[in-house]
């Protein structure tokens, strides 16, 4: 069972004489952790961009020092200011160069690494807001932190539990932002979190980390056989069906396939890259939050689709630009800002941009429907037998809509779209098959939240309570919850 730690535990002068960080009730790991993950960080981020990792470094110190002398009720827009400004520099410059800031320094140029600096550090500004806002709220905390400790060792529940400011140290904010097995790609992990896990005993145990590494090592093996199999990312990466179009004389059939099978490579890729370097975080005994919660088939609305596609920034934007800027009640200018930036964060495409607006279009209506469905007056819909087809229609519109977002995003990009909607209405009966597809595969997901919610409620259920709730399911009681999914 897991323990809280008190804050003189924090402290302890028997803990510093014996190099151990003393925890109620729960082994800790020794103080020398932070230092060793600093130390190894900071070497594989030195190997990986050479002489440049001089950039990265010192715009982390930069940050740190900004963090440290602005606690005043000015630092998030100084913090948030300063680092989008860098971000967006470092991208139109390229990384910048030494032959620009002293001639005498261009021989440095030659020794860039494998990986290029600006490529990663987009997620290194994630790392230095995530601390710099932990640090301005624990700084802000008027109540007492070892009451507000968090009860069970979960990834949520060590995000949103503030540190004594001792721990808002350089080494430990230099052992954040370089961890080795989250340093290229993530998952993002918040820095409460990760110091949290950085004073206590791995609650992972091996076999979680066996069983883990067995679904990763099957995901590569369907990766490797799609990519061995399955072309069509290398068609649109080509753009071969812009080149030769006409004489392949494309249908909207294909083009809709092609779009479709371009989406699951995506999945699955990011999938395999992401798994790969959680799987290594918890080896280490270090718990980060999982990215691509369901398979993208599984999805019939954007709300839940992008909660769990990018699982782990989604939980990054939700605790550091939606509460921060209002929460549910401004939801819907919220939305516009977030994507806005997620764009921004990707890349300077206007591709990017057009996705990202496309996408807030298609977000308003369903927020709006899902709103009038929740009202009062609307309780007597949601106890009708056609209630669920309504809401399975809804669900068969966004994924028409996501896939075509994804398309002018990710696939064709927005000089693409015009020809494929052009080509769709010239076949009518493709969109009606598709239709009726994605609404019998709808019927399917809501089949499946159905399961997971008995699963969840009444996992000790005798078989009559199953089938009093699958009742309630049919008859719309729980139905609201799948229009609140």
């Amino acid at each position: 069972m897991a323990e809280r730690a008190t804050l003189g535990a924090y402290h302890s002068p028997r803990g510093r004489q014996e190099g151990t960080i003393v925890v109620q009730g729960q082994k800790a790991k020794p103080e020398s952790g932070t230092y060793i993950y600093m130390a190894f960080g900071v070497c594989l981020a030195g190997y990986l961009h050479q002489a440049s990792f001089i950039f990265p470094l010192v715009l982390s110190l930069l940050n740190f020092g900004l963090t440290s002398a602005s606690l005043h009720s000015g630092m998030p827009v100084v913090i948030w200011t300063s680092n989008w400004i860098l971000l967006l520099t470092a991208r139109l410059s390229r990384g910048g160069s030494f032959g620009s800031i002293n001639h005498n320094l261009a021989f440095l140029d030659a020794y860039q690494g494998p990986l290029q600096w600006q490529i990663s550090y987009n997620l290194i500004v994630l790392r230095h807001i995530s601390f710099a806002m932990d640090k301005y709220w624990a700084r802000s905390q008027t109540t007492d932190l070892d009451a507000q400790a968090p009860q069970q060792n979960t990834c949520k529940a060590q995000q949103k539990q503030s540190l004594p400011m001792v721990d808002y140290n350089l080494w430990a904010y230099l052992a954040y932002i370089y961890y080795p097995p989250l340093y290229i790609a993530g998952p993002i992990c918040t820095f409460n979190a990760f110091a949290w896990q950085c004073k206590r005993s791995s609650a992972v145990q091996c076999r979680q980390v066996c069983n883990y590494a067995v679904r990763l090592a099957c995901s590569m093996l369907l990766l490797e056989a799609m990519s061995h199999s399955l072309y069509f990312n290398s068609i649109t990466r080509y753009s071969l069906w812009q080149k030769y179009g006409a004489q392949l004389q494309l249908t909207a059939v294909d083009m809709g396939i092609i779009s479709f099978w371009v989406l699951m490579f995506m999945w699955l890729k990011f999938l395999v890259i992401w798994r790969f370097f959680r799987l290594w975080a918890l080896a280490d005994g270090m718990d980060v939050p999982e990215n691509m919660l369901r398979c993208i088939c599984n999805n019939y609305d954007i709300e839940g689709f992008w909660k769990g596609w990018h699982a782990s920034f989604n939980q990054w934007l939700v605790r550091y630009i939606y509460v921060p800027l209002g929460g549910s009640a401004t939801r819907l200018l919220n939305i516009w800002l977030i994507f806005t930036f997620v764009a921004l964060w990707h890349d300077l495409e206007w591709h990017l941009l057009g996705w990202a607006w496309l996408t807030c279009i298609l977000f308003v209506p369903e927020l709006g429907i899902k709103w009038l469905f929740m009202q009062p007056s609307m309780a007597f819909l949601r106890n009708r037998w056609y209630f669920r087809h309504i809401c399975a229609l809804g669900g068969c519109c966004n994924i028409i809509g996501l896939m075509a977002v994804n398309m002018v995003g990710f696939v064709v990009g927005t000089d693409g779209i015009a020809p494929f909607l052009k080509q769709c209405m010239l076949e009518p009966s493709f969109v009606l098959c598709s239709l009726a597809v994605c609404f019998s595969a709808v019927q399917i997901m809501f089949e499946i939240r159905v399961m997971q919610q008995r699963q969840t409620k009444v996992p000790m259920a005798t078989q009559q309570q199953a089938k009093t709730l699958g009742h309630q399911v049919l008859t719309g009681k729980v139905q609201q919850g799948l229009v609140n999914y």
